[in-house]
């Protein structure tokens, strides 16, 4: 309190003459129309500007959970697209006879550690066995194919990236509908490598890679990335196709775990087949 009253003292006439500026500005602007519309102009232009700046900030600090909400929205919206339903149709009419099931459901995640300047990489994500999550599921983001869950926790699963030795998935040119193994040779994680394209199949430069949803794990059509070079293995007849991955995983952030309702029977009939 003593320290109040000696700040007040030693500052008590630009207080003063603060106070008597501001009834000054008072008393013009109630005896001028002019004046009074200039002060309130002005006055409104610096509140407006001042709400701009208090906007932007608490904008920039509530970004995080803007972004959660949304790819938990995103999570929602691809569960009900078309892709994620498999179609009925019997051979014997019937009216209303389609019937449509799920097939895929997305789980979003949050990467919470990575690599990509392995030879091996992984991704660690914030969602586990609590979640649903489970051994061998897909993982996309909202710009393309990111790698399939090989560890789970309660509360964490471990993703092994396509930037990864044993990382092969099924895709295809989606002009072209001819499918081939995506493989990662090492060294730049923007790009990767199709093998076993025929190289019978007319290519093009900046042909579109999508997965083929021959395999149990990803939904057909997530983007993979796009042709940027190819020659032909004249020992084997087949293409080397050099692409140049859609997702930056160097800034992944946000990616959505797929659940395939229908593996386990799917596996099943491959493991029957193996048997025999």
């Amino acid at each position: 309190m003593h320290n109040l009253i000696r700040f007040l003292k030693r500052y008590s006439y630009i207080f003063l003459f603060l106070f008597l500026e501001g009834y000054a500005i008072y008393i013009i602007a109630q005896n001028s129309y002019f004046q009074s519309s200039a002060i309130t102009s002005f006055a409104n232009e610096v509140a407006g500007r001042i709400n701009s700046k208090t906007y932007s900030i608490f904008h920039y600090f509530n970004l995080a959970s803007s972004n959660e909400a949304l790819v938990k929205e995103n999570a929602r919206l691809k569960a009900q697209i078309a892709n994620s339903y498999v179609k009925y149709q019997h051979k014997t009419f019937q009216y209303q006879d389609t019937i449509y099931k799920q097939q895929f459901e997305y789980i979003d995640a949050k990467v919470i550690q990575k690599t990509i300047t392995k030879r091996n990489n992984y991704f660690m994500l914030n969602k586990g066995k609590m979640h649903g999550v489970t051994n061998s599921m897909a993982v996309i983001s909202p710009t393309g194919i990111v790698g399939v869950v090989v560890n789970v926790s309660n509360n964490f699963s471990l993703v092994m990236s396509v930037l990864h030795q044993d990382s092969r998935p099924n895709v295809k040119n989606s002009r072209t509908k001819i499918s081939g193994t995506l493989i990662w040779e090492g060294g730049n994680y923007s790009k990767g490598t199709i093998i076993d394209i025929p190289s019978s199949i007319p290519l093009k430069i900046g042909d579109t890679i999508i997965t083929s949803g021959f395999s149990q794990d990803f939904p057909e059509g997530i983007l993979v990335g796009t042709i940027k070079q190819y020659d032909k293995d004249k020992g084997t007849g087949f293409y080397n196709v050099d692409i140049k991955f859609s997702v930056d995983y160097n800034k992944l952030e946000y990616v959505y775990i797929v659940k395939n309702f229908f593996k386990e029977e799917q596996k099943q009939l491959t493991k029957d087949i193996k048997n025999e």
